[in-house]
């Protein structure tokens, strides 16, 4: 196989490319965006890639929801880009990573293949709910799933009426975001009535939702064949995250699945999606239910979780893809710790600020906190927890940044400066 893995700043990027790596004669990236930080997609540059390109940004189009009802220049010069990429190279799998580039591959799925090349995503409806956050809230209620209550949003009128039902706070997000790129807690009216329209104006028409206090995060990953069937389901329960916004996972631990898998699995169906794809939910203190997040039509984050242990999902997907008959893979053991030594370092420091700045707040100025249920960890349990993630006989992997940093190091360093870009970005999050 000759592949192209597109946008290659994300992790899921890097993870394909070492799992494709034995399996293709050569691997090309494209790095997405005109900026000067772009060349400096981390995947591009590891030993694993023959050759990298530059491609448009679509993530503008993508994320005001322009895309899903329409083209745009950008998103023409895109797969432009990619078809004389794919000739040049002389292509014949193209992988994107990432949600809007899933879009834009997904729509141009048919123009590509008559070019003799496969893309692991069908083709694209515009009713699919893997791509909008209130097209999966109603395939979610359509099949039994619990949602939190949610509302799109369409004038400033909606607002009064919204908060006087719901109370604060309530949650803004936009209906085409990954990672909550644009998301919003709004602890009063005030910051209601202010947010709702910039996050509008931004990124399209957003939902609202209810909050869900104290609520405890997690996922589903699915891998699924050309007729709905589940050929592979990875469950992990979340050891560590950043508390205010269950972001920046660094542990994760493997467990059997459970009775979600079988709830979940008529959302699957109904979401006509094949290849890639997770569910992520929410269980509520309140009422004890797994409400839905969102549908996310491509690997999670750390897809590596199942490639350090030699399940090769970008694999199963591309066999999919061609129509190839899979068989079901069950084999992937419970029990097992995935760690980001590097990336966790940096989470507890955040944790620790977070934690001062929260007492400060709440002890010294006397300040509510945005959710009681979930204040942070004293500094002996944060310290108790994170020295039980290193210590012990628990089976653990380690993430392919630190374990392949001497043998691939450009990759490495690069995400861990684009990691601690993240956290920085969560500093506005520290003590609420």
């Amino acid at each position: 196989m000759r592949i192209l893995v597109t946008n290659a700043h994300t992790p899921q990027a890097y993870a394909i490319i070492r799992a494709l790596r034995p399996h293709a004669s050569r691997i090309v990236t494209t790095v997405e965006g005109s900026g000067p930080l772009a060349p400096l997609g981390h995947a591009s540059r590891s030993r694993l890639v023959d050759a990298r390109y530059r491609a448009p940004s679509i993530v503008e189009e993508w994320s005001s929801g322009r895309m899903a009802t329409g083209s745009s220049p950008a998103e023409d010069a895109w797969i432009s880009a990619i078809e004389r990429i794919a000739d040049e190279q002389r292509i014949d799998v193209v992988f994107p990573s990432w949600d809007p580039y899933v879009l834009a591959a997904s729509k141009h799925a048919g123009r590509l293949a008559g070019r003799g090349v496969t893309v692991p995503v069908p083709h694209f409806d515009p009713a699919t709910p893997a791509f909008d956050k209130y097209a999966a809230v109603q395939a979610s209620l359509a099949t039994g799933v619990a949602c939190p209550r949610t509302y799109l949003y369409e004038s400033t009128g909606q607002l009064e009426q919204i908060a006087a039902e719901e109370g604060f706070p309530l949650v803004v997000k936009p209906r085409f975001t990954s990672g909550g790129r644009g998301m919003v807690i709004a602890r009063d009216r005030e910051e209601l009535l202010r947010e709702v329209p910039r996050v509008s104006a931004a990124f399209g028409s957003p939902i609202i939702q209810e909050y869900i206090p104290g609520g405890e995060r997690d996922s589903v990953q699915f891998v699924v064949d050309r007729s709905g069937q589940v050929v592979f389901c990875f469950q992990k329960r979340r050891i560590r995250s950043f508390r205010r916004t269950a972001r920046f996972g660094t542990v994760s631990e493997s467990v059997s699945p459970d009775e979600r898998r079988r709830k979940f699995e008529a959302l699957v169906r109904r979401s006509g999606w094949w290849g890639a794809m997770g569910i992520e939910t929410i269980r509520d203190p309140r009422d004890g239910l797994d409400k839905l997040m969102e549908i996310n039509p491509r690997f999670p984050r750390q897809v590596w979780n199942r490639t350090e242990l030699g399940i090769n999902e970008p694999l199963l997907c591309i066999r999919i893809a061609r129509g190839e008959r899979v068989e079901p893979v069950e084999n992937c053991p419970p029990g097992v710790m995935f760690v980001s030594p590097v990336e966790d370092a940096g989470l507890f420091a955040l944790q620790m600020l977070d934690l001062g700045v929260y007492r400060w707040r709440t002890t010294i100025r006397g300040l509510a906190p945005l959710d009681p249920l979930c204040a942070p960890l004293t500094v002996r349990e944060q310290w108790r927890a994170f020295r039980r993630t290193y210590v012990g006989e628990r089976r653990r992997v380690v993430d392919p940044y630190l374990r392949h940093a001497w043998r691939d190091p450009l990759p490495s360093m690069l995400w861990w400066m684009q990691f601690a870009t993240w956290l920085a970005g969560g500093l506005k999050q520290v003590g609420r």
